[in-house]
């Protein structure tokens, strides 16, 4: 194999990891969405204001003062920054019109829409299927031979990818 080739798929797992990362969120989540919603770019206090209504399943006019309060210093500190640094969003000076830049759809093409639910559920299915995939061998390692445990951790793991394929063709 070439350097060349080790180059380009080095740049491909850094750019899939950065996705992976942005997507771990949900609060960067939520912020991909509502600027995807939004008719323009929003100002940082609008875009808190919606995000914590899509947080709390709420209208935004609901949204309670210590609510957006919390989301706007996460968005300011935290998720503005990681966003921007990853090519997502783009805004002018302190968060001012914040929108989504043409790199935006490479994120927002792994987020599934389901109309009413806060939270994409491939994520739980994930999260669940990587928690028992966990748990289960460290559970039954103290008191079960290691070949019986890794059995039951390969079942675990075909079993819940088994799954995740079915809940992603269904969607």
């Amino acid at each position: 194999m070439s350097s060349r080739g080790t180059r380009s798929d080095a740049g491909e797992s850094a750019e899939a990891d950065a996705v992976f990362e942005v997507l771990a969120n949900r609060r960067r989540r939520l912020v991909v969405r509502v600027l995807e919603d939004a008719s323009g770019s929003l100002d940082i206090g609008e875009l808190a204001t919606r995000v914590a209504a899509r947080e709390r399943g709420v209208d935004p006019s609901e949204v309670t003062y210590r609510q957006r309060k919390s989301a706007y210093t996460a968005l300011h500190q935290n998720h503005l920054p990681m966003l921007a640094d990853v090519g997502v969003v783009a805004a002018e000076r302190e968060w001012v019109d914040v929108g989504l830049t043409d790199r935006a759809p490479l994120v927002a093409s792994h987020l599934q829409r389901h109309d009413g639910e806060a939270e994409d559920p491939s994520f739980r299915s994930a999260a669940v299927g990587m928690g028992v995939c966990t748990a289960v061998p460290v559970a039954l390692s103290a008191a079960v031979s290691p070949l019986v445990v890794a059995a039951v951790a390969t079942g675990v793991l075909l079993a819940t990818l088994a799954w995740y394929a079915s809940d992603a063709a269904g969607a």
